[in-house]
């Protein structure tokens, strides 16, 4: 099959009870249809890089190790990042409709004032999180929490651990306790 031209939107064509059906709905590089049978089971897709393959991502745990769909405002994301270990070898996330394909494209890393504060606070423990956890516990998506901590590591603000662990924590505040010594 030829090579196509890459994708980097999402563009979701069907929600669809059957593979055959998502699978003729899918025609171009991005495109998806969700398979939906009392809850969304997968999601279908052509690979974005444009080597023609369909993928067929699990939504539902039950069936194994399942990716998150998170619809919001008419937007979707996948969570976690898309790592095709045959074939093309694509990895890719994609973040409110938006596909960013490792090694050519970078994430959007627009400074989010209000959710880095966020994500700073729920450091304040001093215990090290996933930024996964973290963007639960604030109802925000992954990706938006992973690039907010991605910001504060560059300003000094908060460390990564072990990289790509995903795991954050605040450095202890330094003491504020001056020794002075007497002499008599």
């Amino acid at each position: 099959m030829r090579k196509r031209r890459r994708a980097d939107q999402l563009n979701l064509k069907a929600r669809v009870d059957t593979r055959d059906a998502a699978r003729n709905a899918v025609t171009r590089p991005g495109d998806a249809a969700i398979i939906v049978r009392g809850r969304a089971r997968s999601i279908v897709m052509a690979c974005p890089c444009g080597c023609g393959d369909h993928l067929t991502i699990n939504l539902d745990p039950r069936s194994g190790p399942a990716w998150r769909l998170i619809q919001r405002r008419g937007k979707l994301t996948l969570y976690p990042s898309v790592w095709r270990e045959s074939r093309c070898r694509s990895h890719f996330v994609v973040w409110q409709n938006e596909i960013y394909l490792f090694g050519r494209n970078e994430f959007d890393h627009r400074r989010h004032p209000k959710l880095e504060e966020c994500v700073y606070q729920q450091l304040a423990d001093g215990r090290p999180r996933h930024f996964s956890d973290i963007a639960d516990s604030l109802g925000e998506l992954p990706w938006s929490v992973l690039v907010a901590c991605e910001n504060l590591v560059s300003e000094g603000k908060i460390n990564e651990l072990e990289k790509p662990d995903g795991r954050f924590i605040r450095p202890p505040r330094p003491s504020n306790i001056h020794v002075v010594e007497r002499t008599s």
